[in-house]
């Protein structure tokens, strides 16, 4: 039978077949490239098969590391969520429920996350956590997060999800931008700017669906400068270096003279919010929790979302 193989050779090949770059792999591993290497030779020794092709240029995953790689980043998920719920049961924390949610979620949901009340928990406490969406994902995988409010979540994942809400992407033009009047914006009114976008690593999905939008009507922005917060966003379409992407939420939150908010009229971009836990969440608390949740954002006139969710008997 085969010795159990160190969680860190593992690490070692889930990071590399992110970054398919022995350099990037060991800076973002902490350990120099010469040990990366030993790594992954001990690994494949171990295993007995080859998961990386490497030549001068690239590196590459071979259909057994694609397939190992898999495996591997599933049974670290799922040991990390071992200790995290092992650890919150040794605090006596049963009662304290923590939500994600990203920076720029849509205020009146975050408040309302805090606004349930349960009566089979009546000391239950809401402890708000923020973070990038991938994140959020990881968070909940991990059972370092109950529940999260996440737009655009990756496919796959295996989380359920109820979508709660839907808005335009918005756009924040100078006041004399020509599509200034319109009452919708399109990305083809914003051919000839330069484009303020939010760091891809807050949103990939959403940076990548702009970007997509742009090469459909042939358009190759002139620049392209990357932030992460509104108050940059909007410092810079003050100063004319160009147009800026952000939320419905965000931009009404930061309106000011000079600056005009509008929503774009892309389908394409319309941005989705979704309440997320895990597939296989068993806690009687984090589902009544988000059923709760989902009764108060829920109009009367749709369905019944909350039924979607597994509620254990």
């Amino acid at each position: 039978m085969r010795s159990t193989i160190d969680s860190r050779l593992q690490l070692a090949a889930i990071v590399l077949a992110e970054e398919l770059h022995y350099g990037r792999a060991a800076q973002k591993l902490h350990i120099a490239v010469s040990t990366l290497s030993k790594q992954i030779a001990l690994l494949e020794e171990k295993l007995g098969m080859i998961l990386f092709v490497r030549n001068s240029k690239v590196v590459e995953l071979t259909d057994a590391g694609r397939a190992y790689v898999e495996e591997a980043r599933a049974s670290l998920l799922h040991a990390e969520r071992a200790v995290n719920v092992a650890r919150a049961a040794n605090d006596g924390q049963e009662h304290i429920l923590t939500a994600g949610h990203t920076p720029y979620t849509d205020p009146t949901l975050k408040l309302m996350l805090l606004s349930i009340h349960l009566p089979l928990y009546p000391n239950i406490r809401v402890q708000l956590h923020s973070d990038f969406a991938f994140d959020l994902v990881h968070g909940l995988l991990t059972a370092e997060l109950d529940v999260a409010l996440i737009a655009w979540p990756p496919e796959g994942a295996a989380l359920t999800l109820v979508e709660i809400a839907q808005a335009p992407l918005y756009v924040a033009l100078p006041e004399w931008h020509p599509a200034s009047g319109l009452e919708q914006v399109m990305v083809s009114d914003l051919a000839n700017d330069q484009w303020i976008l939010f760091n891809k690593r807050i949103h990939p999905l959403l940076y990548d669906a702009i970007l997509e939008r742009a090469r459909v009507y042939g358009i190759t922005p002139k620049e392209i400068h990357h932030i992460v917060t509104a108050e940059e966003a909007v410092r810079l379409v003050l100063e004319h270096a160009g147009i800026a992407f952000m939320s419905k939420a965000v931009a009404i939150s930061n309106q000011q003279a000079g600056v005009v908010m509008k929503p774009l009229g892309e389908e394409q971009l319309l941005i989705k919010t979704y309440l997320a836990l895990r597939a296989n969440e068993s806690s009687r608390m984090v589902n009544e929790f988000a059923r709760a949740f989902l009764r108060k954002c829920t109009p009367p006139s749709e369905p019944d979302s909350q039924m979607k969710l597994p509620i254990p008997d």
